[in-house]
């Protein structure tokens, strides 16, 4: 098993200069007297695609040998890695396929297809039926699979959000990441080491899609009995195992946080910063509400993951 290295996470800050967007830092006092602390929050909400998900699956696609990529590529996603890689995959001029739940977010699935991509969803009732389904694919038509977050191209790719937050203020002293199949935060991980920060990861999930909590416990990935949970960005199976390796080698923490906390964060972030996110980005500051150790003065960053929200749901977070 090859894990990324601080060198991939260089070569792929290089790669994606100028193909992604350096998005801004945010903060307010709104968001501060919310916390408890000091808080910024990196706003990959504003991202190409509305995620941070199209640095990593943009760098792999790029690393791809030409066979591969005429082959035409299939991916597993509940969203924002298919948008990130069927934009990648526009821009090349490759075929894609994405096989996505049927309860995808209606906003998610349109956008998918605006940008050329084909999605399977009929029957695909959760993440384990996807992945069974793109193998199925695979097999089927020769085409090459792109894993949506245990790859160390796209951990490398991903880790790039962090390293921009981490060069733009050296200072944070805490830093809280959505997580689910963990490429996110084993991203944040590599950029730390890629940039010599003590800062502290934290891994932050709903208390419905536990994987990586398990997982680690466990000491290999684990799924959940069952996944529940509104931030349907954070619905994988289970953590990748090349993510897991690198978040148990580090030693970092992973909480969990409930549906309610989850809602009622998801409308703050909007009036604190007056930007749209999903549920999934939401999950960081819900974690501050929760657990009250965490509001311990340090100065904190958060990893607004993305943007690709129903509107319906976002407009009861807001109005609640």
């Amino acid at each position: 098993m090859r894990l990324p290295t601080t060198g991939d996470v260089r070569r792929a800050r290089s790669a994606l200069l100028g193909r992604v967007v350096r998005t801004p830092v945010l903060g307010s006092a709104a968001l501060d007297a919310l916390t408890g602390c000091p808080t910024l929050a990196k706003a990959e909400c504003l991202q190409l695609t509305g995620s941070f998900k199209v640095r990593g699956a943009l760098y792999r696609i790029t690393t791809l040998p030409p066979g591969a990529l005429s082959a035409g590529l299939v991916t597993v996603s509940a969203g924002n890695a298919a948008l990130g890689a069927a934009h990648a995959c526009r821009e090349l001029g490759v075929e894609l396929t994405v096989v996505m739940p049927e309860k995808a977010v209606p906003e998610k699935l349109a956008a998918v297809a605006a940008l050329g991509a084909t999605a399977v969803k009929d029957g695909v009732t959760d993440s384990a039926v996807a992945f069974e389904r793109a193998e199925a694919l695979r097999a089927e038509r020769g085409l090459t699979f792109v894993h949506p977050f245990d790859d160390p191209m796209v951990i490398a790719g991903a880790a790039t959000a962090t390293l921009e937050l981490l060069e733009d203020h050296p200072d944070l002293q805490r830093l809280l990441v959505p997580c689910s199949g963990g490429g996110l935060l084993a991203g944040a991980i590599m950029a730390a080491r890629t940039t010599g920060s003590s800062v502290e990861i934290v891994g932050v999930q709903p208390s419905g899609a536990d994987g990586i909590v398990r997982s680690l416990a466990a000491g290999r990935p684990v799924a959940p009995p069952s996944i529940s949970t509104v931030a349907d960005g954070l619905t994988a199976p289970k953590p990748g195992e090349v993510n897991l390796a690198v978040i148990a080698e580090a030693g970092v923490r992973v909480l969990t946080v409930g549906e309610k906390a989850i809602h009622t964060a998801l409308g703050e972030v909007v009036r604190a910063l007056r930007v749209v996110v999903e549920p999934s980005a939401a999950v960081g500051l819900a974690a501050l509400s929760v657990h009250r150790e965490l509001r311990d003065g340090a100065r904190t960053g958060l990893l607004l993951s993305g943007s690709n929200v129903n509107w319906r749901l976002l407009a009861e977070g807001v109005i609640s």
